[in-house]
């Protein structure tokens, strides 16, 4: 949490998502639901749901109610984050009932822009709340396993230090695997994990000193076997004209899905151009597509997998004059490349708008998932955001699909989490440019009637 007339504006964007293939499913989107305090709502199942929030002196303390069957429950506070400041929930991932979430606070050191420190939160019936603090890092991933006995958290080092790729098991507790920068100007990183503990890791980088001028431009697949204890280079390829930077990957029967922003120089001041990477198959061999066109810029990469090795990408391409499209990408494990579709209108990116939560894409193990996109009409005081779920097919093919649109204010902000039994969206806002109002939205989403899971409170 990374714009006419209204009733038209929403049946136009409602209409135009994700064109239906079959019978829209059973359940639908509960009403909106008003929280405060810099929340992220996740439902747990189709009953519950868990509220993360950031409250106290300092801003740096975490709190979780649950809502079950509507009725909230006890805001319990789960840790306060010692030298810290101005803390938020930035992303969170659930499967089985369980439930990770990663919370980014600023140092408390006096400086104008002061370094991040990182939570990393995990939550399971059996053993409650457990977390490790980083003291110095950026989120770059967020992953469950494909059955929810793994979770990682993969950080983006600054100044220089490792990145930390950290994952977490109930039974084995915390491994901290540290990952040295590569190359002069160092690069960035984003991280799956399996149910075997085994790692797979995306890496890129890339750096345009002056205009038509690249540098270190490189892309890197790793591998970490848990039983080995060793990292293993799996592909590698450079990019002597252009860069990479990851943007997410994720892992199931030994099969990855991931995507990436591939930069070039135009030759002109200011006139870089960028494209959609995405890839699929095996860590060591993977296919790859990108679009024939290029676009000014590529916001909001997502991308997941299910357990028989489907995947699903989207990402925003921005135009001239800060037009943006938005699409979505379905690859089967027996196609040579994936199919794309627009996923509606074409709107606009202003200076109120933090690339990264505009656009949100999540897919839970068994198919089930959502995509949820904010946009606001070139104009206009008012936005829409629309989330359709579906169902993702070991072909590719979407089913069950379901679009559900709110009109909201201008600016805002989506993220949406896709789990075993329901999927939940967070609707924000941005007040002005990196700062985010602390009031938010949030829906629920039950895939079934009934939920087979049994979860419990906080405590």
């Amino acid at each position: 949490m990374r714009r006419t007339s209204y009733s038209l504006l929403a049946l136009a964007v409602a209409s135009t998502l994700v064109a239906p293939t079959a019978a829209v499913a059973a359940a639908d989107w509960s009403p909106l639901r008003e929280v405060g305090d810099h929340a992220l709502a996740v439902a747990l199942d189709a009953q519950t749901v868990a509220l993360i929030s950031i409250g106290g002196q300092d801003e740096a303390t975490v709190y979780d109610q649950r809502v079950v069957a509507g009725s909230a429950g006890p805001r319990t506070e789960v840790m306060t984050v010692e030298g810290a400041e101005s803390c938020r929930p930035v992303e969170a991932v659930s499967s089985l009932g369980n439930l990770a979430v990663a919370v980014e606070c600023q140092q408390t050191t006096g400086l104008e822009d002061p370094p991040t420190r990182l939570v990393e939160l995990v939550w399971t019936g059996d053993d409650g709340w457990v977390w490790r603090v980083q003291s110095e890092g950026t989120l770059a991933s967020l992953d469950h396993s494909p059955q929810g006995q793994y979770v990682v958290f993969a950080t983006n080092s600054q100044y220089g230090r490792p990145h930390h790729v950290t994952s977490y098991h109930a039974d084995l507790g915390w491994r901290d695997l540290r990952r040295p920068e590569l190359g002069l100007t160092g690069d960035d990183l984003v991280a799956a994990i399996d149910d075997s503990g085994n790692v797979v890791t995306l890496r890129g980088s890339g750096s345009e000193d002056e205009p038509g001028y690249w540098f270190g431009g490189r892309m890197r697949i790793e591998t970490y076997s848990d039983a080995r204890g060793r990292w293993t280079v799996r592909h590698r390829q450079a990019y002597p004209d252009g860069g990479i930077a990851p943007g997410r990957i994720d892992v199931a029967a030994g099969r990855i899905v991931a995507a990436a922003v591939q930069s070039r120089s135009t030759g002109q001041l200011d006139g870089r151009a960028d494209r959609v990477l995405l890839l699929s198959g095996t860590p060591r061999n993977p296919r790859s597509w990108s679009p024939p066109r290029w676009s000014r810029d590529v916001l909001d990469v997502s991308a997941g997998t299910t357990q028989a090795g489907a995947g699903a990408a989207t990402w925003l391409a921005v135009g001239d004059r800060r037009a943006v499209r938005p699409w979505l990408a379905t690859w089967a494990p027996t196609r040579r490349q994936p199919s794309a579709v627009r996923l509606g209108a074409a709107s606009r990116v202003d200076e109120t708008v933090l690339p990264g939560h505009v656009l949100d894409l999540s897919v839970a193990a068994d198919g089930h998932g959502v995509v949820a996109r904010a946009s606001q009409a070139p104009g206009a005081d008012i936005s829409t955001v629309a989330a359709t779920s579906f169902v993702l097919g070991a072909r590719g093919h979407l089913r069950e699909q379901q679009t559900m649109a709110w009109v909201q204010p201008a600016h805002m902000t989506v993220a949406v989490t896709a789990g075993t039994g329901a999927a939940g969206i967070t609707i924000g806002r941005m007040t002005s440019y990196f700062l985010a109002s602390p009031l938010v939205q949030y829906a629920v989403l039950p895939w079934a009637s009934d939920s087979r899971l049994s979860v419990r409170g906080p405590g």
